[in-house]
């Protein structure tokens, strides 16, 4: 298996563009496991793409939520609440006595209740993420050439049960869940021994971000998942920005992923921007050894579902590897002469391709004049109705959307591609020039995060 693993990972079926036309450049993509149960037949299709490289995220943390969390409403009034359809079709795949807790009792599980039932949720998570999709590619019709071609998909590896360190538990709950984490971790890697295919086992590790705060919590950690037979712990930490958090957190995270390493194991991050992947350098003292992103953003989330208010143009501003509104980005330009009338719309576009991005998309968008970058701020106009009457408002246009995700995509991979042929500390100083160009307000918080993770450079 590659080392460094490039990771998209899957959100809705407009993202199937993006998936095809940049399936070369990505090692793996990660599906939810509430998206393969409700929508099995077109994860099938892209999984038969992808061939080896797709992986299943089991969310069990789902029994740890509050039921608020995983329900919709619907009917004419918005008055009918009920547990998503996705969820709903999940659960059945899952122990019944769990997720009847959870549904019946309309409440979040403790670790000593899924502890009682931990072998029969680890075998049917395993279950769930090496057969499940199978079902689905035997009922279509190329099942029988890739099985002749010996291209069978089969996942990239298999995630062990995990469940979520909250903030607001005490230590010796938090120490429960990691001890249930630990169990959870060991039988699947018992289950893979057993297994014909034998997926290699990872680890997911969730928490908030004042958990990482707490006292000797990388020993912990250390404890919990110094096992052997797996190599690879996913880390998930509740919206964390490490561009934007205190210097605690960053020294906190640091310490983490250096104890992690110092166990053998090779840390993941789940969701994550720039700043993770220059950490997959080689050269990098606080070592990842992969990132995952969705189609357009996913650098960041958080781990409960909050809803999305209402949507903005954003465009991926490649030296500062930093999703910004388009008016910022535009304004940045602006400032930097790239709409002056001293060049041609031409010549500007030329010095954007050679200074700000130069891949496929950028050019279908822009070609040679440095106006058509607006295309990617197009949008259209569509009513909202509150009981003051009917506001208008603008959205991105399909196109647009489309435009910012793939030129989102390939600004990753040449993220990747110089993150491998470079040094670090040629990245760092790269990166903090960039900051000190084109957004000198970031940089203190940029200098605070070399400070740690790398060589300051002047």
């Amino acid at each position: 298996m590659k080392e460094l693993l490039r990771i998209l990972r899957y959100n809705t079926g407009t993202d199937k563009k993006a998936f095809v036309d940049l399936k070369e450049q990505f090692d793996a993509v990660v599906f939810n496991a509430t998206i393969v149960a409700y929508s099995g037949s077109s994860v099938a299709d892209l999984v038969s793409m992808y061939k080896r490289k797709y992986i299943i995220d089991p969310q069990t943390h789902i029994f740890q939520q509050d039921i608020s969390a995983i329900m919709t409403t619907s009917g004419k009034e918005g008055n009918t609440k009920h547990i998503k359809t996705s969820v709903s079709k999940y659960l059945e795949q899952l122990p019944e006595s769990l997720a009847k807790i959870l549904t019946e009792q309309q409440r979040p599980l403790t670790a000593p209740e899924i502890m009682n039932n931990v072998d029969d949720l680890v075998a049917k998570a395993y279950r769930f993420q090496t057969e499940y999709v199978g079902g689905y590619i035997k009922a279509k019709d190329y099942d029988k050439y890739l099985e002749f071609a010996n291209l069978k998909p089969s996942p990239r590896m298999v995630i062990a049960p995990y469940f979520m360190l909250k903030g607001s538990y005490s230590k010796d709950t938090i120490s429960s869940w990691l001890d249930l984490n630990s169990v959870c971790l060991r039988k699947t890697i018992e289950m893979e021994s057993k297994s014909e295919e034998h997926p290699p086992t990872a680890a997911q590790l969730v928490l908030d971000k004042t958990v990482l705060l707490s006292s000797d919590f990388g020993g912990e950690v250390e404890k919990a998942y110094s096992l052997d037979g797996y190599e690879y712990v996913f880390i998930w930490i509740d919206d964390f920005d490490a561009l934007a958090v205190s210097v605690d957190h960053l020294q906190a995270f640091a310490d983490l992923v250096k104890k992690l390493n110092g166990i053998g194991k090779k840390p993941i991050m789940a969701y994550g921007g720039y700043e993770s992947i220059i950490l997959c350098n080689s050269e990098s003292p606080v070592r990842l050894y992969g990132v995952a992103q969705s189609v357009g953003y996913g650098e960041y989330r958080a781990i409960t579902p909050v809803g999305g208010g209402l949507p903005v143009n954003k465009y991926y501003f490649l030296p500062l590897h930093r999703r910004l509104r388009f008016d910022d980005a535009a304004r940045i330009l602006s400032n930097h002469g790239y709409f002056a009338d001293g060049k041609s719309p031409a010549k500007h576009a030329a010095d954007y391709y050679s200074r700000i991005c130069y891949c496929p998309q950028c050019h279908r968008t822009i070609k040679e004049n440095i106006h058509n970058f607006n295309r990617y701020s197009d949008s259209s106009p569509y009513d909202v109705h509150t009981r003051n009457g009917i506001v208008k408002r603008n959205k991105p246009t399909y196109e647009a959307e489309v435009s910012a995700a793939l030129h989102f995509l390939y600004c990753k991979v040449q993220e990747w591609e110089s993150v491998e042929k470079q040094g670090f500390v040629d990245l760092v100083h790269k990166l903090r020039g960039n900051y000190k160009k084109y957004c000198p307000e970031k940089l203190s918080q940029i200098d605070a995060w070399c400070k740690i993770y790398g060589r300051k450079t002047d």
